[in-house]
């Protein structure tokens, strides 16, 4: 019964559907050949009083048309005229003189404004030579120059249509006007061309034009206003003694239709100015359908209208209407017939059936001993000895099953209680044994950093120091695999995110893998893709962990060549807050043979030069596989042996909008600001990145910033702003952070600033170095939030002001500061510099803007981010907003 109530559904489902499909692409293709034909023949209408203004522009500006000629200008103009090229032809020049020839229904009449009866005109009628035949009248006072058309040319200097249409003082009829402006050789204005054009000629056009049975057509302005339609001859409120013609919006017009298919198109799209390009909608009125097609006519002379057509959904499904519901009827007496064999047959089969359900039913409760006996229907008789046969043996079954069960889970039981003692027992051990070994390599690796310091220790005795100092980290190393290789057997290794700042991130992993690649000669390559996300949440010992461990394979493998780190956004758009980024380690190392690189990735397993396998435990790629494996990726690698590898993996990681804010945490508290006067800091850093960080952590909690890009610059601007605290980078062109630290002490102006070196240097004796000639405090890079908070707080005497909000607050209850952007002159003075792709003197400007009004800072922040990014493209979109909302 379900098969036959659904295939007769179906079948008048499709035949309906199929219908308005067929509707739909018939409306379609017609109201677009139909919009097609309206935008061509209008903009051919409109291009003829062009083509001929053009014809007698140039003639004048070449010489071949004596504009003082009134007799050779009239002989003209009658010529066009009399061969329809066009309607009304007139000339205003400067010195107030002119002529104009039109068509009537009296015929061509000619209106001369010689210099001898300036500022009269006479008006005469010309007969199909162009001779003049009667004098008509004589019109008191006209002076062209007065005109709307001649000063609106004038002043636009370019053929321009009159704004909107108006009614003609001559023929009384809806009409617009085109003028084209003469000049001389020396760009002196000469006079003004002017073309009229009579918007009847469009209504009869539409008029004749036949869209469907009942289908109608109709051209608005970007206003809203009527321009033509064809139904309506004239669509215009027309005041005789007033000799005004005052438009009608199209919402309001007499015609349901068009004011109905207006108000949906303001509906759709808010506002007329919205349209750039052809669109299909559809709307309801009285219970019907109506198909509506919007196509924009727009010429380069100040012409911007749009066409509308609209066919009412009936003109199609007339036809299909009849069939559907000649289809519907034979369903259904298909279906009354079919429902009552349906049924009889139905009561026929069910009965047996129903007698083995229960049968069943009484099996799943647990009682086996269940016997159906069914007559009449042979196949069923079959399946009924079947199952009595079937619930015999599930009984003998069951009860072996029973005992099997007792005994193996006997045997788990045992075997279960075996492995968590031994699991117990080596974690119990690794334990144990990293307490012991930790706690005496803590006294070497200590003693020997404290007498690598020491001055009276011989070169020789100091270089047997430094190697007990790497053999001692080199075990410590070992040590930290192997736990953190338990850690992942057992399940106890747990990711810990937390909001960073991305791009210092990886600018700190490349500092670092610089070091060791600049020590074997070798080139180093960042390569971050520009879209990268500012901050995201992931763990960032483990992800930093991962990195450090590929590219220190990639280099120590690599002798001649390079190492290349790509990171790239292969998943993002303005709607996705979690991107899926994919990292990759390139280098042109030994590679790895294609029968070693499935033990790549195994525990205490190394391939490659045996030189090279004594330098680590076997452990690295295992450890950083399964890390990735919690991050929801997987490294994967390409190699060839002699050429290099290719090691990269993809994670998606969440986007994260207040890390700055969410870094600014201590003790469980939101840091919000300082007591006290505000605090100059000086940062000297060669890598914007790593400024930003800083700007971005610091500058909401108050602190006030000036930045240098090397060490000359640093000295400079610490001489001339005496800031409060210095933090400066070590490695950077010009002049190095040493040496800053070195001149800074030297001048009496400057020795008593207070400086914290911050560097992603790792070796001992910089951080040492950085401290004795001048550095008062060591700040490890990447930087930790509540790190850097901790030692300006020694550093500055600082006491901090807290959030009385708990951290566990939703993101929806903590405030954001408004961003206000500066005036619209300003904003388009910025939008231009980043379309030209200055991105100095856009940086440059921002910041002078800012300086005017505190308020603007916030934008003045994102747009100088941004430029530094050379993001010249979301620049402009960003300020094309502001722009839209002003």
């Amino acid at each position: 019964m379900l098969q036959v109530f659904t295939a007769v559904g179906l079948t008048g489902y499709l035949s309906l559907r199929n219908g308005q499909k067929a509707v739909n692409d018939v409306s379609s293709q017609l109201r677009q050949e139909m919009s097609d034909r309206i935008n061509l023949q209008v903009l051919n209408y409109l291009e003829k009083p062009y083509i001929a203004g053009e014809v007698i522009v140039a003639a004048a500006q070449e010489g071949q048309l004596d504009l003082t000629d009134v007799n050779k200008l009239e002989r003209t103009f009658w010529r066009l005229i009399s061969q329809d090229a066009v309607e009304y032809l007139q000339i205003g020049l400067a010195d107030g003189t002119g002529i104009t020839v039109d068509k009537s229904k009296d015929g061509i009449i000619s209106r001369v404004g010689s210099k001898e009866i300036f500022p009269q005109r006479q008006a005469y009628r010309l007969d199909d030579r162009g001779q003049r035949i009667a004098l008509i009248k004589t019109e008191a006072n006209f002076d062209p120059r007065t005109r709307p058309w001649y000063k609106t040319t004038q002043k636009a200097g370019k053929p321009t249509w009159t704004s909107q249409p108006y009614l003609s003082q001559l023929t009384k009829l809806a009409t617009i006007s085109l003028s084209l402006p003469i000049y001389d050789n020396n760009r002196v204005l000469l006079g003004i061309q002017n073309s009229n054009f009579r918007i009847g000629k469009i209504y009869t056009f539409l008029s004749e034009l036949k869209v469907g049975q009942t289908g109608q057509t109709f051209i608005i302005d970007r206003a809203g206003n009527l321009i033509a339609s064809s139904t309506i001859e004239k669509p215009y409120i027309i005041d005789p003694k007033q000799k005004d013609l005052q438009q009608i919006p199209a919402v309001k017009s007499e015609s349901s239709v068009i004011s109905a298919t207006a108000q949906a198109i303001l509906d759709r799209f808010g506002n007329f100015n919205a349209i750039t390009q052809s669109q299909q909608l559809d709307f309801m009125l009285a219970n019907q359908n109506y198909f509506v097609q919007v196509s924009a006519i727009k010429d380069e002379r100040g012409i911007d209208w749009l066409s509308v057509i609209v066919v009412p959904e009936s003109d199609f499904m007339a036809q299909i209407n009849a069939n559907t519901r000649t289809t519907i009827l034979l369903c259904l007496g298909a279906l009354g017939l079919a429902t009552i064999l349906g049924i009889y047959t139905s009561l026929w089969i069910t009965r047996p059936i129903l007698k083995l359900q229960k049968a069943s039913e009484a099996i799943a409760s647990g009682n086996l001993d269940q016997t159906v006996t069914v007559k009449g229907i042979n196949e069923l008789e079959a399946l009924a000895n079947s199952f009595n046969q079937m619930a015999g043996k599930l009984q003998n079954s069951f009860t072996e099953l029973e005992i099997r069960v007792e005994e193996r889970t006997a045997e788990l039981t045992i075997a279960k209680e075996a492995a968590d003692n031994a699991n117990q027992a080596k974690s119990d051990f690794l334990a144990n044994m990293s307490h012991e070994l930790r706690t005496p390599l803590n006294g070497i690796l200590g003693y020997a950093q404290i007498l690598n310091r020491s001055k009276v220790i011989p070169e020789k005795e100091r270089h047997g120091v430094n190697i007990i100092h790497q053999c001692g980290a080199h075990l410590l190393t070992l040590i930290n695999d192997i736990l953190d290789l338990s850690k992942i057997e057992a399940r106890k290794l747990e990711l810990t995110s937390k909001a960073i700042h991305f791009p210092s991130f990886l600018q700190g992993v490349v500092e670092i893998c610089r070091v060791r690649s600049d020590q074997k000669d070798i080139n180093f390559i960042y390569q971050p893709d520009p879209n990268l996300p500012i901050g995201i949440e992931t763990d960032e010992k483990r992800l930093r962990q991962v990195l450090l461990n590929l590219l220190g394979n990639a280099i120590k493998f690599t002798d001649n060549g390079s190492v290349t780190l790509k990171v790239e956004v292969i998943e993002s758009n303005a709607k996705i807050s979690l991107p899926r980024l994919k990292f990759q380690v390139i280098d042109t190392g030994v590679g790895i043979a294609s029968d070693q690189v499935n033990k790549l990735f195994q525990a205490f397993e190394q391939v490659g030069d045996r030189k090279r396998q004594s330098e680590g435990t076997g452990l690295g790629l295992a450890i950083s596989q399964r890390i990735v494996e919690l991050m929801g990726g997987k490294i994967q690698v390409e190699s060839q042996l002699g050429i290099g590898s290719n090691f990269y993996f993809e994670v998606t990681l969440p986007i994260s909008t207040d890390w700055a804010q969410k870094s600014s945490v201590k003790d469980g508290r939101t840091i919000i600001g300082y007591e006290g006067r505000s605090r100059h800091i000086l940062i000297v850093d060669d890598r914007w990145e790593n400024r930003s960080v800083l700007v971005n952590l610091l500058e909401p909690l108050g602190f006030i910033f000036t930045e240098a890009e090397n060490g000359q610059e640093g000295l400079e601007k610490a001489r001339e702003k005496l800031p409060d605290l210095v933090i400066t980078d070590l490695a950077m062109p010009v002049m190095d952070g040493f040496e800053m630290l070195k001149q800074l002490r030297k001048l009496e102006d400057t020795k008593h600033l207070r400086v914290i070196v911050s560097s992603a240097s790792v070796a001992e004796i910089d951080q040492q170095k950085s401290l004795d000639v001048g550095g008062d405090d060591f700040l490890t890079k990447p930087v930790d939030a509540e790190e850097l908070l901790t030692l300006m707080a020694k550093h500055l005497q600082l006491t901090w002001k807290y959030n009385t909000t708990e951290l566990s607050k939703s993101d929806s209850e903590v405030s954001t500061k408004e961003i206000i952007p500066p005036s619209a002159a300003e904003l388009q003075i910025l939008l231009e510099l980043a379309q030209d792709g200055m991105v100095m003197e856009l940086i440059e400007t921002t910041e002078e803007i800012g300086q005017k009004n505190a308020s603007y800072q916030p934008f003045v922040r994102e747009v100088v981010q941004l430029a530094k990014q050379f993001k010249t493209e979301k620049i402009e979109t960003l300020i094309q907003q502001y722009l839209t909302n002003i």
